[in-house]
């Protein structure tokens, strides 16, 4: 007696069930997340954080400094539906944000000689337009929007700080 031939499965097909029954799914996940970072919170914020890793379904980033932490708190629920959304799965549970250098801006400052974390003295109109300029590549508008306060507000509290100094 012959067997049935069964139909022909797909690489991707054979493969993803490879990851599941290997216990690899989690791991594949969780490189996308740290992959797809930079593209879902846009080039504002990926330049002032860096995704460390993921741990539990928790996505550890650092940050540059406190007014973009907060800013990122407050944004945390939408970055993880956004995160989400783009894996195509509920993966990401958390977002944990603690300070510590940024690699890229430190080798930055390190060819250039000076400080390239973004703050500035004052909120000029130059300043404000640069800012513009550069949230004009996030494609959602409510990121978008609070990014260009979170700037604003970094401005303006750096140079209020400066002006105490002096």
């Amino acid at each position: 007696m012959r067997k049935k031939t069964k139909k022909p499965v797909s690489l991707g097909e054979v493969l993803k069930n490879y990851f599941r029954d290997n216990g690899l799914k989690g791991k594949l996940e969780e490189q996308k997340i740290l992959d797809i970072w930079e593209e879902v919170v846009g080039d504002a914020v990926a330049t002032r954080t860096q995704p460390i890793r993921v741990k539990n379904r928790v996505l550890y980033v650092t940050v540059s400094n406190s007014v973009w932490m907060q800013q990122l708190h407050f944004m945390k629920e939408l970055i993880i539906k956004k995160l989400n959304e783009r894996t195509g799965s509920d993966f990401l549970q958390d977002l944990r944000f603690f300070f510590g250098e940024i690699e890229h801006l430190k080798q930055a400052d390190e060819k250039k000689g000076e400080n390239t974390s973004g703050d500035i003295v004052t909120v000029s109109e130059p300043d404000r337009e640069r800012i513009e300029k550069e949230v004009s590549q996030v494609k959602d508008p409510e990121i978008k929007k609070i990014l260009m306060k979170v700037y604003l507000k970094g401005l303006a509290a750096e140079g209020s700080r400066k002006k105490k100094r002096t």
